[in-house]
């Protein structure tokens, strides 16, 4: 399916929002994990949206990869084939210098789970459940969850999540570092909006300038994660933003930044 029929984008004030929308469960299969994918990186990349947020409906975030999916899958090559071009997006989005955040209610599940920890925020609702159970079913993680939840919240944790198959609550999910935050079904979107519109009404530059240096500082040595710091703030020297932001802390006002 490469139609964008399993999903609605709005943007608004420079956020976009993404409502996976697949009934009943918003179980995605490999070409509709690439379609969305795309459709964030093209957000971002053609500077259309200084923030996205993911989230779902019916009752679900996303429900893992589609099993007719996985049973279309013949040969070792296929898996690789298909679960590689998946990874390679999510890792591009991992690596972006504007922030995604998945906000997530109800069922999330494998790929769900998956997708979240590639994007950088998470809020759940209280009422979220969370696990990687590909265990029960005789297979592990596909989407880089092996990698990308022992980095996050520990690798014992993580062992105990992929190798027990249990779901986990939102509050739970919070108490592991695997969510930034929880707070009610309700409140979910409105409270992702509220963060993504903290960070579009900062300097692009600066937000982008932090992506980059934590990203990549992270995945590299302490030494040169420092000098990138240094050599990444260096650029922001003489900016337009920069002047504002000076100026404006001393007038004791609102700053007014412009998208350099």
């Amino acid at each position: 399916m490469a139609e964008k029929d399993f999903f609605t984008c709005s943007v608004e004030e420079k956020v976009a929002t993404i409502t996976i929308d697949n009934p009943p469960l918003n179980v995605l299969g490999f070409l509709q994990y690439q379609v969305l994918c795309n459709t964030i990186l093209n957000l971002i990349n053609t500077k259309q949206a200084k923030a996205v947020i993911v989230t779902g409906t019916n009752k679900a975030f996303i429900s893992g990869l589609d099993i007719k999916d996985i049973f279309s899958v013949k040969t070792p090559e296929e898996n690789d084939k298909e679960t590689l071009t998946v990874k390679v997006l999510f890792r591009q989005i991992e690596k972006l210098k504007r922030p995604v955040i998945a906000a997530i209610d109800g069922n999330c599940f494998g790929g769900g789970v998956e997708f979240s920890v590639a994007c950088h925020l998470r809020i759940a609702s209280r009422e979220a459940k969370l696990g990687l159970p590909e265990i029960n079913v005789g297979t592990i993680p596909t989407f880089g969850g092996t990698q990308r939840l022992p980095r996050l919240i520990g690798k014992a944790k993580a062992l105990e999540l992929m190798l027990t198959g249990k779901f986990i609550s939102g509050e739970e999910a919070l108490s592991i570092g695997l969510v930034n935050e929880v707070c009610s079904s309700a409140e979910l979107l409105d409270r992702a909006k509220s963060l993504a519109r903290q960070f579009a009404s900062k300097s692009i530059n600066a937000v982008e300038a932090v992506m980059q240096t934590t990203i990549e500082g992270l995945e590299g040595e302490l030494d040169k994660g420092i000098e990138l710091e240094s050599h990444v703030s260096s650029t922001l020297i003489g900016s337009y933003n920069l002047k504002e932001g000076i100026t404006a802390f001393f007038e004791r006002r609102k700053p007014v930044f412009k998208d350099e």
